[in-house]
């Protein structure tokens, strides 16, 4: 397999074009897959887009570098390639190499990302464990398998090591023939620092590949999608003032590249920061379906987490209790929002539960462990109506980052002042010049009703009497009107009709009413 000289690569696929073949085109491509993909991809793609697709099938890497793979593998035909043993056994090392980086590939067009990291671990034991010399030189594939690599761990919501991948792509990309290596590289390096909310970083990984020479056609939209993603949720943690700008500038919904998770997440922040709660959940749903289910992936965390943290900015908690509970293992952001959610229903050892968890976790990002910290002072805050010093001075510390903006205007009011009250004249000035002009909502915490004020509030809709309650419940007229009382005085309402449009807004009925 030539992995190393492009020119002899042109020259056996002009060859092999000229035979009018496709068997044998098939063949000189998937010989030469590297050097041509490196120096000649616009040739390589419309060789491999004319081939037939039953052909294809038998060659996994020619068919991940269809142009129509990734929409079809969204949709309609998930591609996930299966090599028999003796077909396998027949293969060189360089050409298990590239099969093992489809089967990896085509995973992730597919929204399995469970299983690609199972390739992605078969791809880094090769390259440990068997050394190949035209991989392992200069001009050689490695970068790009680590690159890949990286991507799929990125898709996992591994970031940290994604990063360690990136890197190693980068600096070995500076010596391959592919000329936007380096920059294909500095684009995920963005992207992976812009989602654990290391900005400084990301801002240097994105003005290093702006340095760089313009990217070619074959890698234009890749290294685009990832650099606006990464752009846009610098520009919402910062709440920058052309955040719009950057928002428009990504990738729409239905966009097959790596990105579209992180640029989902970045809008939805937006949404949320701007109390736009149901522009969020139709972002949501666009996105969600117009890819397949991401098992195992960043993807679906950050839709179950941004769902419920929509979902508690429009005051129904019940639904979103329900995507936690169709969420058993959840990731990281999910935890997040878990927590927030527990701290909005009132229920704070569920929330210090979590919270506890998210502390002892050493994969989280400083963007996430400062939003842990500020969860924790408002879990403080709503056991005891108050926060002490340390807690105080942690969110002072957090400010100062001048990075965590979005995170301070989604919390909640009563906390802010709290921390302002607190903190010592020399550090209040810094924080007042952060918090200044964000809208913080008012902590509410949802009224704790007994069984029987529920039974009694949810049979409000229905217009049953008292005696009618009484008899349905089996209790007395009296302890009717009792119920009734404290229900009202909890739900701060007077009258049936209030209390029922109350119990509404705060999702506190039930689907169904009681009948007689």
């Amino acid at each position: 397999m030539n992995l190393n000289d492009p020119e002899r690569a042109r020259e056996e696929l002009a060859r092999a074009i000229s035979s009018g073949q496709p068997e044998t085109i098939a063949r000189a491509a998937v010989a030469n897959v590297w050097p041509l993909y490196s120096a000649h991809a616009d040739t390589l793609t419309s060789v491999i887009a004319a081939l037939p697709t039953a052909l294809l099938d038998r060659y996994p890497i020619l068919k991940a570098l269809h142009p129509m793979t990734p929409v079809l593998a969204r949709t309609t035909r998930p591609f996930k390639p299966v090599v028999y043993a003796d077909d396998a056994r027949a293969m060189s090392p360089e050409e298990l190499d590239f099969l093992i980086l489809a089967q990896m590939i085509a995973c992730r067009f597919s929204g399995d990302v469970a299983a690609a990291l199972v390739y992605a671990r078969r791809l880094e034991d090769r390259i440990l464990q068997t050394p190949i010399e035209s991989r392992d030189r200069m001009d050689g594939p490695l970068w790009f398998f680590h690159h890949q690599i990286g991507s799929t761990l990125l898709a996992a919501g591994v970031s940290a090591r994604a990063l360690l991948e990136f890197a190693t792509a980068r600096q070995l990309g500076k010596f391959a023939i592919q000329e936007d290596a380096e920059r294909m590289a500095l684009s995920r390096i963005a992207l992976a620092h812009a989602l654990r909310g290391t900005l400084g970083d990301a801002d240097r990984a994105l003005a290093e590949a702006a340095a760089l020479p313009p990217v070619t056609k074959a890698h234009a939209n890749s290294i685009r999608s990832s650099e606006t993603a990464a752009a846009a949720l610098i520009g919402v943690d910062r709440l920058s003032e052309n955040l719009d700008e950057l928002l428009t500038a990504m990738d729409p919904f239905d966009t097959i590249e790596l990105s579209w998770p992180f640029a989902l997440l970045a809008r939805c922040r937006a949404y949320l920061v701007r109390q736009q709660p149901e522009d969020a959940l139709e972002a949501i749903r666009l996105a969600a379906d117009a890819h397949p289910p991401q098992h195992g992936s960043v993807a679906a965390d950050i839709i179950a987490a941004t769902t419920i943290k929509a979902l508690i900015a429009t005051g129904d908690l019940r639904r979103a209790w329900q995507i936690v509970e169709e969420n058993p293992k959840p990731g990281m952001f999910t935890q997040l929002a878990k927590a927030r959610l527990s701290l909005h229903d009132g229920r704070f050892d569920a929330a210090g539960n979590v919270l506890r968890l998210l502390a002892a976790e050493p994969s989280l990002g400083p963007s996430q462990r400062a939003e842990a910290v500020l969860l924790s002072g408002w879990l403080e805050l709503g056991r005891s109506g108050e926060i002490d010093r340390d807690t105080a001075a942690q969110i002072s510390r957090i400010a100062r980052r001048r990075d965590s903006r979005r995170l301070l205007a989604i919390m909640p009011r009563q906390l802010v002042e709290h921390v302002r009250a607190v903190l010592p004249s020399e550090s209040l000035v810094d924080f007042d010049f952060v918090t200044k002009g964000l809208t913080n909502f008012d902590m509410h915490a949802r009224p704790s009703l007994t069984v029987g004020e529920l039974r009694i509030l949810n049979a409000l809709p229905a217009h049953y009497s008292t005696s009618e309650m009484a008899a349905r419940f089996h209790v007395s007229p009296n302890t009717i009107k009792s119920q009734l009382q404290s229900l009202y005085r909890k739900l701060g309402c007077s009258t049936r009709d209030e209390a029922i449009r109350t119990a509404t807004r705060m999702h506190l009925l039930v689907a169904e009413t009681p009948e007689l």
